[in-house]
């Protein structure tokens, strides 16, 4: 009876490590997605108004801004705990043109030793890998 509570303690002690492990993928997946959604929503008000769009990185606050092209403030958006940027662009920023164009850009977030990565190309288009 020892040896089945021991074993049991065992297997629970490994499912918890796991459960963790398992939500801190989801985290960064939802948060990857998140983030490449706020991509495409600045890339599709960019041309909707036919004006620039960008989407400010904030490693300090651990946070993203989309302002319009006189750099006002439309909408801040945080990354959850537990995930954060681990590489950014040179300016930290990502520019969208009035046709919908952009910078070459990827961002990488990191949760524990897991990372995705959201590229945006030239042409605006964006992907979660």
């Amino acid at each position: 009876m020892l040896g089945g509570v021991a074993l049991a303690a065992i297997l629970a002690g490994i499912a918890t490590v796991r459960l963790v492990e398992l939500v801190d993928a989801a985290r960064l997946a939802g948060t990857a997605r998140t983030l490449a959604t706020a991509f495409r929503l600045a890339r599709g008000r960019a041309l909707a108004a036919g004006e620039s769009m960008e989407v400010r990185l904030d490693t300090v606050r651990m946070a993203l801004e989309l302002r319009d092209g006189a750099g006002a403030l439309l909408e801040t958006r945080w990354l959850p705990v537990g995930v954060g940027f681990a590489a950014l662009p040179a300016r930290s920023r990502i520019q969208f043109g009035g046709l919908g164009t952009a910078q070459n850009a990827t961002v990488t977030l990191a949760a524990g030793a897991r990372a995705r990565s959201v590229v945006v190309n030239q042409r605006g288009r964006v992907r979660v890998q």
